[in-house]
């Protein structure tokens, strides 16, 4: 009997592993998209207390995100960027040109000019042909998705050995396609990362026939790397970024990863495998899903990041903008805050009065009421960016109004991004 205990003792301990395990893999699955974007952005925005240079990429994921953040934070990036490159005299490196290419997307994303950083010019460090092509593929691959950002013309520099141009800068991915499709950092086997990541760079030149048929010859290696899960690995471990790169190369070509049946294996999207390494608790995004290769399945810098400006190249997509690095649509307007009503009374009759708190940056707020909770037949009405009250008339006497307010900024073709409605509240009107 003893033994008989024993045995189902340790097989329920496997099974509780085995559960414990697998909830790694799962966790996130049932997410939404638009739920992880939230709340990943949440996390991030708390994380970025004091932005510069090294926040690149949580910068260009919450700039194009449109994200809720304080235009002084990015201002604040920014200031702490100029600081730095005024201190290094220009050089971020001298060597790992890459460093230019994802300062200079930045840049972009908040509206600024890389032109003319603290002085420096930071695009002339990418007309340096042979110092952006040192790292290997990374190299023309960034150089030309951050050229492209805002069509930049290329800065003639004339001390440089060769000048680069975007011809060339094709022409050296190309080079590197591995003989049957695909590319690698080592030339030999492809590899999902670098794969997606040429398939960015490459994306607005399908006009182009040699590109149009190294692109598809990517797109059916990919396909035919993909795991049964939906995911994809790098390296013979699978992870997080590998279906970051692929689902942002995919984007960037108009694909939607969710619907193409390349992409699909067992009812499950390459998008579905990357919201498993999403944890709920955090908000954050995990390199691994279990222990491998000396790493742990917990939340990483660098797969949150990815997995963040993953979800907003996937969103943009269905919102019909342009792809994550296409910034000539200008700068992304960041939403506005949360409202806070702090005042709802009617002293009048018919009348009622609101007040909340003021919110910098807006251009004005909406203010929208109903006689019925779920707001059924609701009316609204607006207030300048300088009002925190607002006074309605002619309302029902006797009856219970319930009301939430919003602020919100408009972009340069006057459309309005709106922020979050307030928490609701109500009043009964004298």
């Amino acid at each position: 009997m003893k033994r008989k205990i024993l045995s189902l003792l340790v097989v329920l301990c496997l099974v509780m592993s085995s559960m414990t395990c697998l909830s790694w893999g799962t966790e996130g699955a049932g997410t939404s998209y638009k739920t992880a974007m939230s709340k990943t952005e949440s996390y991030m925005i708390k994380k970025l207390s004091q932005p510069g240079y090294g926040d690149e990429w949580y910068i260009i994921g919450l700039a194009r995100g449109g994200a809720a953040v304080t235009d002084s934070t990015y201002e604040t990036y920014y200031n702490n960027l100029v600081k730095e490159v005024k201190k290094c005299k220009g050089v971020l490196d001298k060597r790992k040109y890459t460093e230019y290419s994802r300062v200079c997307l930045a840049v972009t994303a908040i509206g600024k000019d890389p032109r003319n950083v603290g002085g420096y010019n930071l695009l002339e460090k990418l007309s340096d042909f042979e110092n952006v092509k040192w790292q290997g593929i990374n190299g023309p691959i960034w150089a030309l998705i951050a050229l492209d950002s805002d069509m930049y013309e290329i800065p003639t520099v004339k001390s440089v050995e060769v000048q680069t141009t975007r011809d060339l800068l094709i022409k050296e991915i190309l080079d590197q396609e591995i003989e049957g499709g695909g590319f690698s950092l080592d030339g030999k086997t492809p590899d999902s990362d670098i794969t997606g990541m040429a398939i960015q760079a490459l994306a607005g030149y399908m006009n182009r026939s040699e590109v149009k048929t190294a692109v598809d010859r990517a797109l059916t290696v990919l396909s035919d790397m993909q795991k049964a899960d939906g995911g994809f690995d790098s390296w013979g471990t699978k992870n997080a970024e590998s279906n970051c790169q692929v689902i942002v190369g995919l984007t960037a070509l108009g694909i939607d990863p969710t619907k193409d049946n390349r992409f699909i294996r067992n009812g499950k999207s390459v998008l579905d495998a990357l919201l498993t390494y999403y944890d709920e608790n955090s908000g954050g995004f995990r390199h691994v899903n279990t222990s491998t290769a000396g790493y742990k399945p917990v939340v990483n810098s660098m797969a949150t990041e990815q997995g963040y400006y993953t979800l907003v190249a996937y969103d943009r997509l269905l919102g019909g903008k342009s792809s994550l690095y296409d910034m000539t649509d200008g700068k992304t307007i960041s939403k506005p805050k949360k409202a806070t009503i702090t005042s709802l009374k009617s002293t009048k009759t018919k009348t009622m009065t609101i007040k909340w708190k003021k919110i910098t940056g807006v251009k004005g707020y909406q203010i929208r009421y109903a006689v019925s909770s779920k707001f059924t037949g609701s009316k609204t009405t607006t207030a300048s960016k300088s009002s925190t009250v607002k006074t309605i008339k002619s309302l029902k006497k006797g009856k219970t109004y319930y009301v939430k307010v919003r602020a919100y900024k408009t972009d340069v073709k006057g459309n309005k991004i709106y922020g979050s409605y307030s928490t609701v509240q109500r009043v009964k009107v004298k």
